[in-house]
Protein backbone atom coordinates (compact mmCIF):
# COMPACT_ATOMS: atom_id res chain seq x y z
CA UNK A 1 0.00 0.00 0.00
CA UNK A 2 2.93 2.41 0.73
CA UNK A 3 4.24 1.76 -2.87
CA UNK A 4 0.46 2.58 -4.20
CA UNK A 5 0.72 5.54 -2.51
CA UNK A 6 3.80 6.97 -2.70
CA UNK A 7 2.81 6.73 -6.66
CA UNK A 8 -0.34 8.22 -6.47
CA UNK A 9 1.25 10.99 -4.09
CA UNK A 10 3.56 11.33 -6.58
CA UNK A 11 1.25 11.93 -9.43
CA UNK A 12 -0.95 14.81 -7.55
CA UNK A 13 2.13 16.53 -7.19
CA UNK A 14 3.08 16.26 -10.92
CA UNK A 15 -0.62 17.62 -11.49
CA UNK A 16 -0.48 19.91 -9.44
CA UNK A 17 2.80 21.70 -10.92
CA UNK A 18 1.44 20.95 -14.80
CA UNK A 19 -2.09 22.17 -13.59
CA UNK A 20 -3.72 20.12 -15.36
CA UNK A 21 -6.00 16.37 -14.61
CA UNK A 22 -8.22 13.79 -16.27
CA UNK A 23 -11.52 14.61 -16.61
CA UNK A 24 -14.64 12.13 -15.81
CA UNK A 25 -17.11 10.89 -18.46
CA UNK A 26 -20.87 9.95 -18.27
CA UNK A 27 -23.86 8.98 -20.14
CA UNK A 28 -23.35 9.73 -24.21
CA UNK A 29 -25.19 12.85 -24.94
CA UNK A 30 -25.39 14.11 -21.33
CA UNK A 31 -25.06 17.51 -20.24
CA UNK A 32 -24.59 16.41 -16.52
CA UNK A 33 -21.61 15.28 -14.44
CA UNK A 34 -19.42 14.28 -17.24
CA UNK A 35 -19.83 16.91 -19.63
CA UNK A 36 -21.01 19.87 -17.72
CA UNK A 37 -20.22 23.08 -19.08
CA UNK A 38 -21.51 26.60 -18.71
CA UNK A 39 -21.05 30.82 -19.43
CA UNK A 40 -20.06 31.30 -16.26
CA UNK A 41 -17.55 30.78 -14.03
CA UNK A 42 -16.95 30.20 -10.33
CA UNK A 43 -17.13 32.63 -7.37
CA UNK A 44 -13.74 33.72 -7.57
CA UNK A 45 -13.71 34.84 -11.41
CA UNK A 46 -16.82 36.73 -12.42
CA UNK A 47 -20.01 34.88 -11.31
CA UNK A 48 -22.55 37.15 -10.22
CA UNK A 49 -23.01 37.87 -6.49
CA UNK A 50 -26.66 36.33 -6.94
CA UNK A 51 -25.93 33.25 -8.05
CA UNK A 52 -23.02 33.16 -5.64
CA UNK A 53 -25.17 32.85 -2.98
CA UNK A 54 -28.09 30.62 -4.84
CA UNK A 55 -26.01 28.04 -6.13
CA UNK A 56 -25.10 25.40 -3.15
CA UNK A 57 -22.48 22.53 -2.70
CA UNK A 58 -23.02 19.72 -0.85
CA UNK A 59 -21.29 16.49 0.75
CA UNK A 60 -22.90 13.30 1.86
CA UNK A 61 -21.65 10.57 3.71
CA UNK A 62 -23.18 7.23 4.02
CA UNK A 63 -21.38 4.51 5.77
CA UNK A 64 -21.97 1.19 7.19
CA UNK A 65 -19.68 -0.77 9.28
CA UNK A 66 -21.28 -4.53 10.20
CA UNK A 67 -20.11 -8.03 10.44
CA UNK A 68 -21.05 -11.65 10.39
CA UNK A 69 -19.48 -14.29 12.09
CA UNK A 70 -16.01 -14.34 10.82
CA UNK A 71 -16.43 -11.79 8.62
CA UNK A 72 -16.93 -7.85 8.59
CA UNK A 73 -17.11 -5.56 6.37
CA UNK A 74 -16.85 -0.89 6.19
CA UNK A 75 -18.65 0.68 3.39
CA UNK A 76 -18.50 4.21 2.94
CA UNK A 77 -20.31 5.53 0.09
CA UNK A 78 -19.99 9.62 -0.70
CA UNK A 79 -21.48 11.60 -2.74
CA UNK A 80 -20.39 15.29 -4.00
CA UNK A 81 -23.18 17.71 -5.72
CA UNK A 82 -23.39 21.28 -6.42
CA UNK A 83 -27.22 22.66 -6.81
CA UNK A 84 -28.07 24.97 -9.19
CA UNK A 85 -30.46 28.81 -8.49
CA UNK A 86 -33.29 26.40 -9.12
CA UNK A 87 -32.83 23.62 -6.45
CA UNK A 88 -31.45 21.11 -9.11
CA UNK A 89 -28.64 19.09 -9.71
CA UNK A 90 -26.41 20.76 -11.59
CA UNK A 91 -23.23 18.58 -10.89
CA UNK A 92 -22.59 15.36 -9.08
CA UNK A 93 -19.39 12.94 -8.26
CA UNK A 94 -19.49 9.41 -6.37
CA UNK A 95 -17.24 7.30 -4.70
CA UNK A 96 -17.08 4.35 -2.65
CA UNK A 97 -14.71 2.51 -0.15
CA UNK A 98 -14.89 -0.65 0.88
CA UNK A 99 -12.78 -2.38 3.18
CA UNK A 100 -13.21 -5.85 4.38
CA UNK A 101 -12.09 -7.24 7.71
CA UNK A 102 -11.81 -11.06 9.49
CA UNK A 103 -11.19 -13.17 12.37
CA UNK A 104 -9.27 -16.28 13.01
CA UNK A 105 -10.23 -18.57 15.63
CA UNK A 106 -7.65 -17.51 17.95
CA UNK A 107 -8.71 -14.42 17.99
CA UNK A 108 -6.24 -13.20 14.83
CA UNK A 109 -7.55 -9.95 12.83
CA UNK A 110 -6.83 -9.67 9.25
CA UNK A 111 -7.14 -6.25 7.15
CA UNK A 112 -7.10 -4.84 3.85
CA UNK A 113 -3.08 -3.55 2.77
CA UNK A 114 -5.09 -1.46 0.01
CA UNK A 115 -7.40 0.60 0.93
CA UNK A 116 -7.97 2.78 -1.85
CA UNK A 117 -11.95 3.68 -3.08
CA UNK A 118 -13.62 2.01 -5.95
CA UNK A 119 -12.62 5.26 -8.18
CA UNK A 120 -8.61 5.59 -7.61
CA UNK A 121 -8.40 1.67 -7.67
CA UNK A 122 -9.99 2.28 -11.51
CA UNK A 123 -9.01 -1.07 -13.74
CA UNK A 124 -7.57 -2.55 -10.23
CA UNK A 125 -11.29 -2.65 -8.83
CA UNK A 126 -12.40 -5.98 -11.40
CA UNK A 127 -15.59 -5.04 -12.66
CA UNK A 128 -15.26 -4.72 -16.16
CA UNK A 129 -14.90 -7.90 -16.92
CA UNK A 130 -17.73 -8.95 -14.61
CA UNK A 131 -20.60 -6.94 -15.85
CA UNK A 132 -22.86 -7.29 -18.67
CA UNK A 133 -21.87 -3.56 -20.17
CA UNK A 134 -18.71 -4.21 -20.12
CA UNK A 135 -17.74 -1.10 -17.53
CA UNK A 136 -16.17 -0.39 -14.80
CA UNK A 137 -17.28 1.16 -11.51
CA UNK A 138 -16.05 4.68 -12.14
CA UNK A 139 -18.05 4.26 -15.96
CA UNK A 140 -20.99 3.07 -14.69
CA UNK A 141 -21.04 5.91 -11.16
CA UNK A 142 -20.62 8.55 -13.56
CA UNK A 143 -23.41 7.24 -15.58
CA UNK A 144 -25.68 7.36 -12.76
CA UNK A 145 -24.54 11.01 -12.03
CA UNK A 146 -25.47 12.25 -14.89
CA UNK A 147 -28.96 10.07 -15.16
CA UNK A 148 -29.21 11.79 -11.46
CA UNK A 149 -28.10 16.16 -12.94
CA UNK A 150 -30.95 18.30 -13.54
CA UNK A 151 -33.36 16.21 -11.31
CA UNK A 152 -34.70 17.75 -7.62
CA UNK A 153 -33.64 16.19 -4.61
CA UNK A 154 -37.18 15.02 -4.24
CA UNK A 155 -37.16 13.02 -7.01
CA UNK A 156 -33.98 11.60 -6.12
CA UNK A 157 -35.07 10.36 -3.05
CA UNK A 158 -38.11 8.72 -4.84
CA UNK A 159 -36.07 6.85 -6.95
CA UNK A 160 -37.00 3.16 -6.35
CA UNK A 161 -34.76 -0.15 -6.48
CA UNK A 162 -35.11 -3.54 -5.64
CA UNK A 163 -33.96 -5.88 -3.00
CA UNK A 164 -30.35 -5.76 -4.36
CA UNK A 165 -30.28 -1.90 -4.44
CA UNK A 166 -30.66 -1.98 -8.63
CA UNK A 167 -32.75 0.38 -10.12
CA UNK A 168 -35.37 -0.85 -13.04
CA UNK A 169 -35.36 2.25 -14.90
CA UNK A 170 -34.65 1.35 -18.61
CA UNK A 171 -32.88 4.59 -18.59
CA UNK A 172 -30.67 4.11 -16.01
CA UNK A 173 -29.56 0.45 -16.11
CA UNK A 174 -28.36 0.63 -19.85
CA UNK A 175 -25.60 2.16 -18.74
CA UNK A 176 -25.37 1.39 -15.09
CA UNK A 177 -26.14 -2.06 -13.25
CA UNK A 178 -25.10 -2.03 -9.71
CA UNK A 179 -26.52 -1.17 -6.51
CA UNK A 180 -27.60 2.06 -6.37
CA UNK A 181 -28.90 2.40 -3.15
CA UNK A 182 -26.33 3.62 -0.82
CA UNK A 183 -25.78 6.24 -3.97
CA UNK A 184 -28.88 7.32 -4.20
CA UNK A 185 -29.32 7.91 0.08
CA UNK A 186 -25.83 9.59 -0.12
CA UNK A 187 -26.45 12.17 -2.90
CA UNK A 188 -29.95 12.57 -1.19
CA UNK A 189 -28.05 13.44 2.33
CA UNK A 190 -25.39 16.19 0.11
CA UNK A 191 -28.65 17.74 -0.77
CA UNK A 192 -29.93 18.36 2.89
CA UNK A 193 -26.58 19.44 3.42
CA UNK A 194 -26.30 21.68 1.05
CA UNK A 195 -24.73 25.18 1.48
CA UNK A 196 -23.78 27.93 -0.75
CA UNK A 197 -20.69 28.61 -0.09
CA UNK A 198 -18.96 30.19 -3.46
CA UNK A 199 -20.06 27.64 -6.11
CA UNK A 200 -21.61 29.35 -9.59
CA UNK A 201 -22.86 28.25 -13.10
CA UNK A 202 -19.81 26.72 -15.19
CA UNK A 203 -18.24 24.84 -12.33
CA UNK A 204 -17.57 21.24 -11.60
CA UNK A 205 -17.79 19.20 -8.57
CA UNK A 206 -15.39 17.00 -7.43
CA UNK A 207 -14.50 14.35 -4.70
CA UNK A 208 -12.09 12.33 -2.86
CA UNK A 209 -12.11 9.48 0.05
CA UNK A 210 -8.69 8.90 1.40
CA UNK A 211 -8.08 6.45 4.30
CA UNK A 212 -5.37 6.05 6.87
CA UNK A 213 -3.50 2.52 6.41
CA UNK A 214 -4.80 -0.72 8.59
CA UNK A 215 -3.27 -1.91 11.33
CA UNK A 216 -1.82 -5.14 10.24
CA UNK A 217 -0.91 -6.75 13.42
CA UNK A 218 -3.94 -6.66 15.78
CA UNK A 219 -5.30 -9.50 17.26
CA UNK A 220 -7.81 -10.15 19.77
CA UNK A 221 -7.23 -11.78 23.65
CA UNK A 222 -9.92 -13.18 26.33
CA UNK A 223 -9.47 -10.16 28.38
CA UNK A 224 -9.44 -7.89 25.13
CA UNK A 225 -11.18 -7.45 21.74
CA UNK A 226 -9.13 -6.09 19.19
CA UNK A 227 -10.71 -2.73 17.28
CA UNK A 228 -10.62 -2.13 13.96
CA UNK A 229 -10.89 2.08 12.86
CA UNK A 230 -10.83 3.48 9.29
CA UNK A 231 -10.05 6.79 9.62
CA UNK A 232 -11.63 8.40 6.12
CA UNK A 233 -10.70 12.17 4.95
CA UNK A 234 -13.22 13.50 3.12
CA UNK A 235 -12.89 16.46 0.33
CA UNK A 236 -16.06 17.79 -1.99
CA UNK A 237 -14.75 21.01 -4.18
CA UNK A 238 -15.86 23.01 -6.84
CA UNK A 239 -13.85 24.14 -9.68
CA UNK A 240 -13.98 26.91 -11.91
CA UNK A 241 -12.64 26.61 -15.56
CA UNK A 242 -9.49 28.62 -14.67
CA UNK A 243 -8.92 25.60 -12.31
CA UNK A 244 -9.28 27.79 -9.09
CA UNK A 245 -11.00 26.38 -5.57
CA UNK A 246 -14.77 28.15 -5.61
CA UNK A 247 -15.91 25.92 -2.22
CA UNK A 248 -14.55 23.17 -0.57
CA UNK A 249 -16.41 21.14 2.57
CA UNK A 250 -13.85 18.62 4.18
CA UNK A 251 -15.45 16.01 6.53
CA UNK A 252 -14.02 12.77 8.47
CA UNK A 253 -15.68 9.49 9.58
CA UNK A 254 -14.49 6.69 11.69
CA UNK A 255 -16.72 3.64 11.59
CA UNK A 256 -15.09 0.78 13.57
CA UNK A 257 -15.39 -2.94 13.66
CA UNK A 258 -14.71 -5.54 16.82
CA UNK A 259 -13.21 -8.53 16.68
CA UNK A 260 -13.00 -10.97 19.68
CA UNK A 261 -11.39 -14.02 21.00
CA UNK A 262 -13.09 -16.62 18.63
CA UNK A 263 -13.04 -14.30 15.63
CA UNK A 264 -16.46 -13.02 15.95
CA UNK A 265 -16.42 -9.83 13.96
CA UNK A 266 -19.20 -7.35 15.21
CA UNK A 267 -20.26 -3.78 14.18
CA UNK A 268 -21.80 -0.19 15.97
CA UNK A 269 -24.70 -0.43 17.49
CA UNK A 270 -25.37 3.27 16.91
CA UNK A 271 -25.40 4.43 13.32
CA UNK A 272 -21.60 5.99 12.28
CA UNK A 273 -22.26 9.87 11.53
CA UNK A 274 -19.44 12.20 10.55
CA UNK A 275 -17.72 14.59 12.10
CA UNK A 276 -19.55 17.26 10.67
CA UNK A 277 -23.07 15.26 11.20
CA UNK A 278 -21.90 15.06 14.80
CA UNK A 279 -21.82 19.00 15.17
CA UNK A 280 -21.49 20.17 18.62
CA UNK A 281 -21.84 16.81 20.12
CA UNK A 282 -18.36 15.49 18.76
CA UNK A 283 -16.93 17.45 21.54
CA UNK A 284 -13.61 19.62 20.67
CA UNK A 285 -14.84 22.64 21.33
CA UNK A 286 -13.70 22.66 25.25
CA UNK A 287 -9.73 21.53 24.20
CA UNK A 288 -9.81 24.03 21.50
CA UNK A 289 -7.26 26.95 22.08
CA UNK A 290 -9.61 28.78 19.58
CA UNK A 291 -13.12 27.39 21.02
CA UNK A 292 -13.92 25.73 18.59
CA UNK A 293 -15.60 22.61 17.49
CA UNK A 294 -14.15 20.00 14.74
CA UNK A 295 -16.82 21.24 11.71
CA UNK A 296 -15.39 25.21 12.26
CA UNK A 297 -11.78 24.02 12.33
CA UNK A 298 -12.52 22.31 8.89
CA UNK A 299 -14.50 25.26 8.03
CA UNK A 300 -11.82 27.94 8.68
CA UNK A 301 -9.22 25.31 6.49
CA UNK A 302 -11.74 25.11 3.41
CA UNK A 303 -11.99 28.90 3.51
CA UNK A 304 -8.52 29.52 2.91
CA UNK A 305 -8.96 27.04 -0.10
CA UNK A 306 -11.20 29.71 -2.05
CA UNK A 307 -9.47 30.96 -5.20
CA UNK A 308 -6.71 28.90 -5.09
CA UNK A 309 -5.26 26.53 -8.07
CA UNK A 310 -4.33 22.70 -7.49
CA UNK A 311 -0.42 23.75 -7.08
CA UNK A 312 -1.22 26.83 -4.48
CA UNK A 313 -2.79 24.18 -2.44
CA UNK A 314 -0.08 21.93 -2.03
CA UNK A 315 2.05 24.77 -1.34
CA UNK A 316 0.00 25.76 2.01
CA UNK A 317 2.06 24.30 5.00
CA UNK A 318 0.20 22.04 6.95
CA UNK A 319 2.91 21.93 10.39
CA UNK A 320 1.19 25.16 12.05
CA UNK A 321 3.47 27.64 10.90
CA UNK A 322 0.67 29.75 8.58
CA UNK A 323 -0.71 32.58 10.82
CA UNK A 324 -3.49 32.92 8.38
CA UNK A 325 -4.52 28.94 8.53
CA UNK A 326 -3.61 29.33 12.33
CA UNK A 327 -5.79 31.68 13.16
CA UNK A 328 -9.15 29.77 11.70
CA UNK A 329 -8.03 25.77 12.27
CA UNK A 330 -5.85 24.38 15.33
CA UNK A 331 -6.47 20.54 14.35
CA UNK A 332 -4.02 18.68 12.11
CA UNK A 333 -5.06 19.69 8.06
CA UNK A 334 -2.76 17.01 6.70
CA UNK A 335 -5.12 14.72 5.63
CA UNK A 336 -7.63 17.35 4.28
CA UNK A 337 -4.52 18.57 2.19
CA UNK A 338 -3.88 15.27 0.93
CA UNK A 339 -8.20 14.78 0.28
CA UNK A 340 -8.24 18.00 -1.27
CA UNK A 341 -5.42 17.29 -3.67
CA UNK A 342 -6.74 14.16 -4.50
CA UNK A 343 -9.91 15.83 -5.32
CA UNK A 344 -8.34 18.12 -7.48
CA UNK A 345 -6.56 15.77 -9.33
CA UNK A 346 -9.61 13.92 -10.33
CA UNK A 347 -10.65 17.14 -12.08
Amino acid sequence: MKQVFRVFWGCTLAAALALTGCGRGGAPGSSGAGSMSGSGSGAMSGGTAGQEQAWRTGLGVVTEAAGSDRAGKITTAAAAVVLDADGKLADVMLDELELSVSGGSTGSVTTPEDVRSKRTKGEDYPLAAASSLGKGWAEQADWFADYLTGRTPDEVKKLKTDENGKSQDADLVSGCTIAVDRYRDAVVRACEQAKALGAAQGDRVTLSLIAADLPQDLAATDDQDAHVRADITLAALTVDSNGRVTSAIGDMTQPQLTVSADGTVSGPEEPVYTKNEQGDKYGLREASALHKEWYEHAEGYCSTLKGKTMAEIAAQPTDGSDADLKALCTISVTDLQKAVLAALAET
